[in-house]
């Protein structure tokens, strides 16, 4: 549990620091962001009761690339699994600004070489990304983009206390931001949606997963003082088909979703 606090204290520091270094070259965004639900079945990977996830979020863009991290820190009702960090960070570099050309074709705007790293502290799990993103033109998205990765185990595994480790399996997840208005209301959908390839593990052969995260947002601040992006609430659903490889493992998870953004 030392470890989990270590990693979220060093999470929050970066996250403040990082909108310091994006520049007037770049974009920068860091939020904090509490979800809470229960799932609507309580099974082997879901946890039982209800749960809080509390998130700390950064996106940046500087001359020839950008980066992206969060850190979830959960907690819920179960004693034995009741506190848990995750943690995912992709950097990217960008091929048009290293080439110094214009690289898009059809709907593809840039494209990207970009790398990353996925960690669980309580199943000791971990895993380098590396691969390929494209930056997609999309009408009515604030950004679109499809990440093609190679994941790679690098997790303790049973031997060290931890989930089975598994051979490489490829990746494909599609990322976006929509806003749109209704009235006056500002709001918008947002969120991932991955897809992860079979593999074999220690144990046998795990199925692939398919794991969708999207997010509707209603910009509460804009309302109340007319600053924008700054407080947001609204809802988050999480569908889980084959959750952490474990087949006929579904989870429904629907939450509250309360966002402060700088």
């Amino acid at each position: 549990m030392e470890r989990v606090r270590k990693v979220c204290w060093w999470a929050v520091l970066v996250g403040l620091a990082l909108p310091l270094s994006a520049g007037a070259q770049g974009f920068s965004r860091t939020e904090f962001q509490y979800q809470g639900g229960s799932a609507w079945v309580d099974g082997v990977v879901s946890p039982p009761g209800f749960q809080h996830v509390f998130t700390l979020q950064h996106a940046s863009a500087w001359s020839h690339g950008s980066n992206f991290f969060f850190v979830d820190m959960v907690c819920c009702d179960d004693p034995v699994s009741n506190r848990d960090a995750y943690l995912e960070w992709y950097s990217r570099l960008s091929l048009g600004a290293l080439g110094g050309r214009d690289i898009s074709f059809g709907p593809v705007r840039n494209v990207n070489l970009m790398g990353g790293v996925n960690w669980g502290s309580q199943s000791r799990f971990g895993k380098l990304t590396p691969g390929i993103q494209l930056e997609l033109d999309l009408p009515g998205f604030a950004f679109a983009n499809l990440d093609f990765v190679y994941l790679v185990d690098v997790g303790a595994g049973l031997d060290g206390g931890g989930v089975p480790k598994a051979d490489p399996m490829l990746g494909v997840d599609f990322n976006w931001a929509c806003p749109f208005q209704v009235g006056e209301a500002s709001f918008s959908i947002e969120g991932h949606g991955e897809w992860q390839s079979p593999a074999d593990n220690e144990v046998g052969r795990q199925p692939y997963q398919v794991l969708l995260q999207p997010q509707i947002r209603y910009d509460l601040g804009k309302a109340m003082s007319g600053v924008e992006n700054r407080v947001l609430i609204g809802t988050e659903l999480q569908v889980w088909r084959n959750k952490f490889g474990v087949e006929g493992a579904h989870e429904f998870l629907p939450q509250f979703l309360f966002v402060f953004g700088f």
